[in-house]
């Protein structure tokens, strides 16, 4: 019930800084599909979907009379994500028009998942990027729904707009803050962020990320990542991670990743270890299959969980609405006394994105 009561939330928060927000006119979506890597906002890869000539499109009263709703719904959502960056830029000076902040974008994703092992977890995640023009063209405001363990310390492997499947349980926060990205170079560049949890007891947060990446996608690519973090519940804590990639054929990127985190209130070094293959497919579908395991060097368990996964992605009705089925097979174990026994998973969630025609191939499940 947290995840719908946080979306509710973020509507209200919003509508209430923004005010009332018009309806804008629906932008023709060119059809892409893209591979993302979600911790450092780097697409690696880009295929022009091919148009389907048996595809049919209905009379266009029919199409308006039938879908109108869901336009409306994505067009009001970005409208207050603009609006909304407006207000608190023009709080710093900004005497920019309205078109200045178009560039707002986000996703809302509700999803059911089930496991044998946890059972029935309903959740909602949101993330909404707000320009700050007047400040720096670097600084993006955002408000959202995430897993903290993933985005704060990021001691936890992405799993998207949706949560993972297998892992740690996820400790969903809603987080507002600020963030300052250089742009992605070869070589060496910097991220920072701070930001705080919209609920009591407030628990704020700062971070700073060192990256470095050599190579391209195409032809193989390597990316280090070392991010130290302060958050007053977490205390002071540092991670450092590795990513190899590698587009293999026309369609197909793989992609390893490795990550260990120690902070002042861990057992030991927390880790994980994952290998992933994404296919982008034509007509914005995608395939993904992955494996990993974590763990935590001091704990009752030291490895804690591994597993395999696999999703399908494809929009529906309209671009911007992806349809993600996904399931999985995994061991989880918590305490020495309980038995490592198989836990089949299976999940389906929804993604709406605006501000944006890309489509991601990488899962929002995972």
């Amino acid at each position: 019930m947290r995840g719908w009561a946080a979306t509710a939330w973020m509507s209200g928060f919003l509508l209430c800084v923004s005010g009332a927000a018009g309806a804008q006119s629906a932008s023709s979506l060119d059809p892409r599909v893209a591979v993302y890597d979600v911790a450092t906002e780097h697409e690696v890869s880009r295929e022009t979907a091919t148009p389907d000539p048996q595809t049919v499109e209905p009379p266009p009263a029919a199409k308006e009379k039938n879908d109108i709703w869901l336009d409306r719904t994505q067009e009001s959502v970005h409208d207050m994500a603009s609006a909304t960056a407006m207000r608190i830029d023009r709080m710093f000076g900004s005497t920019a028009n309205a078109d200045a902040y178009s560039g707002a974008y986000g996703s809302i994703a509700p999803s059911l998942l089930w496991d044998e092992f946890d059972g029935w977890r309903p959740r909602v995640r949101f993330r909404v990027n707000l320009p700050l023009p007047s400040l720096n063209k670097r600084l993006n405001a955002f408000i959202g729904r995430v897993d903290r363990e993933e985005y704060v310390s990021e001691r936890a492997q992405q799993s998207g707009a949706l949560p993972r499947q297998y892992g740690p349980p996820a400790e969903e926060q809603t987080l507002a803050g600020i963030v300052y990205r250089t742009p992605s170079k070869q070589g060496s560049h910097f991220d920072a962020g701070a930001g705080i949890r919209l609920r009591s007891p407030l628990d704020p947060y700062v971070k700073g990320s060192y990256v470095y990446e050599r190579g391209k996608s195409e032809t193989g690519l390597i990316a280090l990542r070392q991010t130290l973090f302060w958050q007053n519940s977490e205390q002071a804590g540092f991670t450092s991670r590795i990513d190899l990639e590698r587009v293999v054929s026309d369609n197909w990127m793989l992609r390893w990743t490795t990550s260990g985190t120690i902070s002042q209130e861990s057992s030991g070094v927390f880790g994980y270890s994952s290998i992933m293959a994404l296919c982008g497919l034509p007509n914005r579908r995608a395939f993904v299959v992955a494996a990993g395991l974590d763990g935590e060097t001091d704990a009752e368990v030291p490895l804690h969980d591994f597993g395999f996964k696999v999703a399908w992605r494809q929009s529906v009705v309209r671009d911007w609405l992806v349809l993600e089925v996904r399931s999985s097979l995994t061991w989880p174990k918590e305490h020495r006394d309980q038995p490592r026994e198989p836990s089949w998973g299976v999940g389906l969630g929804f993604e709406m994105f605006f501000g944006t025609d890309e489509f991601l191939a990488r899962p929002a499940t995972f």
